[in-house]
C-alpha cells in the first residue's frame, strides 16, 4: 500500500484479515469433521463397493477440497513476496475449477440417471457445466493477492476488478439453479404416476436437492455481497466456506442416497453408481437386460449384498 495508514485504520485491516483467516480454518475443520463422523458410512456405502468412475468422483469431491485448503489456509500465514505470492494465487484458482467439474459431473450424472439416461438432459447439463467453467476461468484471470500493509502478512486471492472477480460464484448460482429446477421438474412429474417406496425414494432426492439448493445459494449469494459491498481486507472471507460447505453438502446427497437404497427403500431403477439402475419415463418400457451407466442392471437385493 502506497498510501500512509493510521494506527486505527492498521488495527482495522489486522482484525478483518484475522477474522477472514479464522473463518476459513472454522470451514476447513467444519468439512473434517464432517469426514471424522461419516468416515463409517463412507466406508460401507463407497468403499465395501465395486470401484466405479462415481468412486473417483467421490474421493475427489470428498478430499480435494480440504487437502487442497490446509495449504491455501498456510499461505495465509506466511510472508512472501508479492511476486511469490502473485504466483501462487493460481493454486486456489485452479482448485476451485477443478472442484466445480468434479461436483458439476456428479450433478450431471444424477439429473442423467433421473431422466432415464436422457442424452439432451446431459447435453443440457454439459452445455451449463462448459459455461460455468469458461466464466471462472475469465474471472479468475483478473485474480491477483491482496495488498498489504508492511507488518501484515498473508496471501490472499483477490480480484483486480470486484465486479468482474464475483462471476464465479455467480456462475455457480446459475449452474446450481439449473440443476436444482431441472431436477423438481422431473421428481414433481414423476410423483403424479408412481406411489409407494419408489415415491419416496423421489421424495429423498428432492428433500435433498432442496436443502443443497437453499444452503449453497446462501452461501454463495453471501459471497457475491460480500465481494461487492465488503471492504477490500474482508472480500474474500466467505469465499472458503461457500467452497467447503459445497463439498460437503454434496459428499451427503450421495451418502443419503445409497444409505437410503440399503434400508429397503424399494426404488423401479436408478444409476447404478448411486447403488441403483435408472427411472424410466412413464410408459417407457423396461427390459431385464437394461444397462446402467458404469455397469449390468441389478436387483436391489444383489446390490445390497454386494
Amino acid at each position: 500500500m502506497s498510501q500512509e495508514l493510521s494506527a486505527p485504520e492498521l488495527a482495522g485491516i489486522a482484525g478483518h484479515l484475522m477474522a477472514a483467516k479464522m473463518f476459513s480454518l472454522a470451514a476447513c475443520v467444519m468439512l473434517l469433521y464432517d469426514i471424522f463422523i461419516t468416515m463409517a458410512d463412507e466406508v460401507e456405502q463407497i468403499w465395501s463397493r465395486s470401484f466405479t468412475p462415481m468412486t473417483v468422483l467421490w474421493f475427489l469431491n470428498r478430499y480435494l477440497s480440504p487437502l487442497g485448503y490446509i495449504v491455501i489456509i498456510t499461505s495465509f500465514h506466511q510472508p512472501w513476496s508479492k511476486e511469490v505470492c502473485n504466483r501462487y494465487v493460481l493454486y486456489p484458482e485452479a482448485l476451485k475449477v477443478v472442484t466445480s467439474f468434479t461436483i458439476g459431473v456428479i450433478f450431471i450424472l444424477r439429473l442423467f440417471a433421473i431422466y432415464s439416461r436422457s442424452k439432451s438432459i446431459a447435453a443440457l447439463g454439459c452445455l451449463a457445466l462448459a459455461a460455468e467453467l469458461g466464466i471462472k476461468i475469465w474471472s479468475f484471470t483478473d485474480g491477483t493477492s491482496l495488498d498489504l500493509p508492511p507488518g501484515i502478512v498473508g496471501c490472499i486471492l483477490v480480484g483486480r476488478n470486484p465486479n468482474r472477480f464475483v462471476f464465479t460464484w455467480v456462475a455457480e448460482l446459475a449452474f446450481d439453479s439449473i440443476m436444482f429446477f431441472t431436477t423438481l421438474y422431473r421428481v414433481v412429474h414423476y410423483n403424479r404416476i408412481r406411489h409407494g417406496s419408489a415415491r419416496n425414494l423421489l421424495d429423498l432426492i428432492l428433500r435433498d436437492g432442496v436443502v443443497y439448493f437453499g444452503v449453497i445459494f446462501v452461501a454463495n449469494l453471501l459471497t457475491v455481497l460480500m465481494f461487492l459491498l465488503a471492504p477490500a481486507d474482508i472480500k474474500a472471507i466467505n469465499a472458503s466456506f461457500s467452497t467447503l460447505i459445497t463439498s460437503l453438502m454434496v459428499s451427503r446427497l450421495i451418502l443419503n442416497l445409497r444409505g437410503a437404497v440399503d434400508h429397503s427403500i424399494y426404488v423401479e431403477s436408478v444409476h447404478e453408481m448411486y447403488g441403483t439402475s435408472f427411472i424410466p419415463y412413464q410408459g417407457e418400457p423396461e427390459s431385464p437386460n437394461s444397462k446402467t451407466l458404469f455397469g449390468i442392471r441389478q436387483e436391489l437385493s444383489a446390490i445390497r449384498r454386494a
